[in-house]
């Protein structure tokens, strides 16, 4: 299964490069514009994300939701669905599966990919691929600034900026603690990452490197009462209770993971996001156990995080970006592999995270935690200027903040998006 899996993958690539669509002559989309806008204008963004995980979609939201606020227009589009629907069907479905069946494999192929030589032959696979369908995407958007979390896209972005076939700038948001070397690319205007301990791992850019505020919903930015917090979810009021999430998919060894903290005693609070299967899984293995509560997905997670004494998880992604801006000491525990495991050695050293590399470790952390005789200390956090912000002073300083008004403004929207919607529904090649 593991070597299909792989041989999987490689057969689906090279079938979309044989098949993609091919010009004969090289298309530079026209920048939509020479000079600043004018008063009643504003900047377009594009911002690129895909749904492998929920992490990428997530920052792409809240960065849309501040460019929105700040009076300009944003759009996300699935980048690999619009590239590739094969490719993005097969990772949706390859990614946890690996991580819960083989995931020495995805180690092994994270481990691969960190490499400089393959990196290069990545990004250049992904532009040879799928140059041609982002540069359809552009001529339909015409985006003055292009935003990217998904690490593919920012691959292609790279190579199509440094070719010059993008004129506008490009960003990269690495959500990460851990920097692998595919989260980057040369080409690209400018990489936001979330500590100083990241920016001294990103080794391929040329462009600019700075720190950004997590971006994470504003919900969890609000400092909540603790009380009032147990209150509001019927949690016991003296309890030390620590918080086990899984992320959007629920992955990683969510069934050990709340085994090992609940076994230490403490008030264990399960969240198993999406994953319908394993949350009931969990209810029937804690059943009857009233210091153990397990949730599917929940929108009351900031209320959970105020509640909590800390959190415990396996990925580092964006579940403990949330965790920092609430202020919420993390314990990770059992990481996933590749990234996840690159994140656990990251936020160690960045001093963002405790990390109990054995149950008897995390049982014992906990205890300690639960009686008083260790205080877990919360995130170090780092200055970061926001996403927003940093991403804005690619263009044109004055840059207006008033929308688009007016019928014409609105109706523009509507028919772009009405292209942009038949572009990704037809797919490409691939």
């Amino acid at each position: 299964m593991p070597r299909w899996t792989t041989v999987g993958m490689i057969g689906l690539l090279s079938i979309s490069l044989v098949r993609r669509r091919r010009r004969r002559r090289l298309r530079i989309p026209e920048h939509p514009h020479s000079h600043r806008p004018l008063p009643s204008e504003s900047w377009r963004v594009l911002i690129l994300s895909a749904s492998v995980g929920g992490g990428h979609n997530a920052a792409a939201a809240v960065i849309q939701n501040d460019l929105l606020q700040a009076g300009h227009r944003a759009c996300i589009v699935d980048g690999l669905a619009l590239a590739s629907p094969r490719v993005n069907r097969y990772f949706q479905w390859a990614y946890p599966w690996q991580l819960q069946r083989i995931p020495w494999l995805y180690d092994w192929q994270i481990r691969l990919s960190n490499g400089r030589r393959v990196a290069h032959a990545v990004r250049w696979l992904c532009a040879a691929l799928w140059s041609e369908r982002l540069l359809d995407l552009i001529g339909i958007v015409r985006p003055d600034l292009i935003v990217s979390t998904y690490p593919l896209m920012t691959a292609v972005l790279g190579r199509l900026r440094a070719q010059g076939r993008v004129q506008c700038p490009c960003a990269a948001v690495v959500t990460d603690y851990g920097v692998h070397r595919l989260w980057t690319a040369p080409g690209v205007d400018l990489h936001l990452v979330v500590s100083g301990e990241s920016a001294r791992q990103v080794v391929d850019a040329d462009g600019r490197v700075e720190i950004m505020q997590p971006p994470v919903n504003p919900a969890y930015r609000v400092l909540r009462d603790r009380e009032a917090a147990r209150a509001r979810l019927d949690l016991p009021r003296r309890d030390f209770i620590a918080l086990v999430v899984g992320g959007a998919w629920g992955i990683g060894d969510l069934e050990e993971i709340a085994a090992d903290v609940a076994a230490s005693g403490v008030y264990t609070v399960i969240v198993c996001g999406r994953n319908a299967a394993l949350a009931s899984r969990l209810a029937l293995r804690f059943a009857g156990i009233d210091t153990v509560r397990v949730l599917g997905w929940t929108d009351e997670l900031p209320w959970y995080m105020a509640a909590a004494d800390c959190l415990v998880q396996s990925a580092g992604g964006l579940t403990c970006l949330e965790a920092v801006t609430a202020r919420l000491p993390i314990v990770l525990y059992r990481p996933i592999a590749g990234h996840g495991r690159l994140n656990a050695e990251t936020m160690a050293r960045a001093g963002a995270a405790h990390w109990a590399r054995s149950a008897e470790e995390l049982r014992a952390l906990l205890r300690a935690a639960a009686e008083g005789t260790v205080r877990l200390q919360p995130p170090e956090v780092q200055t970061g200027v926001p996403a927003s912000v940093a991403l804005l002073s690619l263009l044109p300083a004055g840059a207006p903040r008033s929308p688009i008004a007016g019928n014409a403004g609105a109706q523009e929207q509507s028919n772009e998006k009405v292209e942009v919607e038949r572009l990704v529904s037809t797919g490409s090649a691939g």
